[in-house]
């Protein structure tokens, strides 16, 4: 049973920019003895182009059992919370209390725990109750969450179906499955149920392979309102449009396209020219299809990289929808954030004294972070190797290990006893940070320069990383400044005459 990590909790600082008009209250407790001590994060998705999670609000759960969230919503959110081996759903509405019960607690075993990208299984958490504002409680059957779950236990299996057959080039009638589909569970006129529904509906005519782009964009996109925040909506618009780009270049009308963003790198002259196909109306739907097919030609070879980080830019520079320009930073962040010369992936965690640090507590020194855990031999080898490079370049040197432990407890006292000085992060705060540093093997290495930007992504090991450092200070100009400062001791160093002059 894993131990839980006993901090001030606070409610996350991010409504102003989530939730800048018209938010409302939502509340979610319960009781869960079986989860005492342990802390509940609940997140949402940011933007359905990116899938990137973010972190809305946290609380613990009390010796008793009892627990409660209070933040607020602009409208109908889809919220996770991570239990274990289970990915917990719930459905908020502003302006609702719910009272929920979570599945049994399950850990995940420790052989689930090293895997890095180990997929929780997803679940609805039970809503014991929801309460509207006025004190009335919903009648079950009305309760967004229950029809959600009825209606994806119905839907899954249809697209799975449809899907094979599809592949196997069975004759498919996904028409007669919408049909049973809303006979079982029809319209209930609520703003995101109803829509949810309605693509839903959409992607069992794409998984049939039994309508074109052309047709499915005209019938659920053109000329309707761009729903960002419904998962529905903006998993049918992704497959949709997916690879747009490549398919409008090789229309007579298209063939501009390479030119445009290659060379010229114009958003709205590449707005203009998608304009022409003909299924892209109104300036919501268009930049939502350039936004997507940025990030997704980012990492192929059919664009150049400059290119449509300049195009990017514009947009974010150009639009006059304050979701699309939130939405392109979000995008930039994720696409630059491993990038050479790019600021990483922030973070704010726990170190060893139970602070909570960021990558702004650094700013000034070079930093060598490093993912790992207190248990693995390589890591291990890693420590020793670092605790003589900390003694030589502490002065301008920062090493940071992001411990992948457990137990945040096991991390605090294995640096207690090793005696190695440097901080050791805790990552169970934001466990999302695995998949943002794109973090595959232990140890995983990045050097970050005085500034906050990457210098070396991945990095050496700390086997091979003084050299990798003397380069850098070299390139810089910084050597003998640090001689100056009396940051390196110029005695101590068996240089090689090919890095520093």
């Amino acid at each position: 049973m894993s131990t839980a990590i006993r901090f001030p909790v606070a409610l996350v600082p991010l409504f102003a920019c989530l939730f800048p008009l018209q938010a409302r209250q939502v509340e979610i407790s319960g009781n869960e003895p079986q989860y005492a001590g342990q802390t509940l994060v609940f997140y949402t998705t940011d933007n359905y182009i990116t899938n990137s999670e973010i972190a809305l609000y946290e609380c613990e759960v009390a010796s008793d059992g009892d627990f409660r969230a209070v933040f607020e919503l602009d409208a109908t959110r889809l919220l996770y919370l991570y239990l274990g081996i289970f990915k917990a759903r719930l459905y908020a509405e502003p302006d609702m209390s719910y009272v929920v019960r979570f599945p049994p607690r399950t850990e995940k075993t420790p052989e689930e725990q090293a895997l890095i990208f180990f997929e929780e299984t997803p679940v609805y958490l039970h809503v014991v109750s929801a309460t509207g504002k006025d004190g009335n409680r919903l009648p079950a059957e009305q309760e967004l969450n229950l029809r959600m779950f009825r209606f994806d236990e119905m839907f899954h299996p249809m697209y799975d179906r449809l899907a094979v057959d599809a592949m196997k080039r069975k004759p498919v009638k996904p028409d007669s499955m919408i049909s049973s589909l809303t006979q079982r569970t029809p319209p209930a006129n609520h703003p995101y149920f109803d829509p949810y529904a309605t693509y839903r509906a959409g992607m069992l005519y794409y998984a049939a392979q039994r309508a074109g782009v052309k047709h499915i964009s005209n019938a659920y996109f053109s000329g309707k309102p761009v729903l960002y925040d419904n998962e529905a909506y903006m998993e049918l618009f992704r497959v949709t449009y997916r690879d747009y780009f490549m398919y409008f270049g090789r229309t007579k009308e298209g063939q501009a396209i390479y030119q445009v963003i290659n060379a010229r790198k114009d958003f709205n002259e590449l707005k203009r020219l998608l304009g022409k196909d003909g299924i892209l109306s109104g300036d919501s739907l268009l930049e939502m299809v350039i936004l997507q097919n940025i990030y997704d030609e980012f990492y192929s070879d059919r664009f150049s990289r400059s290119a449509l980080l300049a195009l990017l830019d514009a947009a974010i520079e150009q639009t006059a929808i304050d979701r699309h320009r939130e939405t392109g930073r979000q995008i930039r962040s994720k696409i630059t954030k491993l990038l050479r010369g790019y600021a990483p992936p922030t973070f704010s965690l726990y170190n060893q004294d139970s602070m909570l640090i960021s990558p702004d507590t650094y700013k000034g020194k070079y930093v060598y972070l490093m993912f790992c855990t207190t248990q693995n031999y390589v890591c291990l080898s890693q420590y020793e190797l670092l605790k003589e490079i900390h003694r030589i370049h502490g002065k301008w040197l920062r090493i940071v290990v992001i411990a992948v432990d457990e137990q945040f407890e096991s991390m605090r006292e294995f640096r207690r006893k090793s005696g190695y000085l440097w901080d050791y992060l805790h990552y169970a705060r934001q466990p999302g940070i695995l998949k943002d540093y794109d973090v595959r093997i232990f140890p995983a290495c990045f050097l970050i320069d005085p500034e906050g930007k990457l210098v070396l992504s991945p990095a050496p090991e700390a086997v091979d990383i003084e050299r990798s450092l003397f380069v850098e200070l070299n390139n810089r100009g910084l050597w003998h400044e640090y001689i100056q400062k009396g940051w390196i001791d110029n005695k101590k160093l068996i240089m090689n005459d090919n890095i520093v002059k």
